[in-house]
């Protein structure tokens, strides 16, 4: 059967090659995955071959040889290289650099947006969400009442917020 160059008459005459060769390869390589790959890329070579204007002749014994040759090339494959099994203990516990490099980022915007507040405001962030200290120790120690303490961090948020948030950083906003 020669390849006439009609492309939508060509896919359905090739259907029945693709079992025909797939089933093949699933029977040498036990694997359906790497049966289908063979499968795909025979045709494939098929359709390139047809369209070089050569007839061909026994289009199942051209298929039979091109799989077979692409199941030794897999044989050869995995000789020389071995087959790896994936596992768990193969996964790097380390973080993705792009995930290194925006916490080195937020990181940047923080001591920034610290460093621009006044040091009362600063102070009481810090002890609140670094130290872990409530609003009335806080007060305590700076002499200041508890609702004083809590203006303070809710300014601080709002510009700790505002920093993050012009960065495009912390909102799902692209940067």
């Amino acid at each position: 059967m020669a390849y006439d160059g009609d492309d939508s008459q060509a896919a359905r005459d090739w259907s029945p090659v693709l079992d025909f060769v797939r089933r093949l390869a699933r029977r040498r390589l036990r694997r359906a995955d790497l049966a289908e790959d063979v499968a795909q890329e025979t045709v494939l070579r098929l359709v390139e071959y047809g369209r070089g204007g050569v007839a061909i002749d026994n289009l199942y014994g051209l298929a039979l040889r091109i799989a077979e040759n692409l199941v030794n090339e897999q044989f050869r494959r995995e000789r020389r290289w071995g087959q790896v099994e994936l596992s768990d203990t193969l996964a790097s516990s380390e973080p993705a650099p792009d995930r290194v490099i925006e916490g080195k980022e937020a990181v940047a915007t923080l001591k920034q947006a610290l460093a621009q507040m006044p040091a009362l405001r600063r102070d009481i962030i810090i002890r609140r969400r670094v130290r872990h200290q409530s609003c009335a120790a806080i007060a305590a120690d700076l002499g200041l009442s508890v609702k004083a303490v809590e203006k303070h961090m809710t300014r601080g948020l709002l510009d700790l917020n505002q920093a993050f948030g012009q960065n495009g950083r912390g909102r799902g906003e692209p940067n």
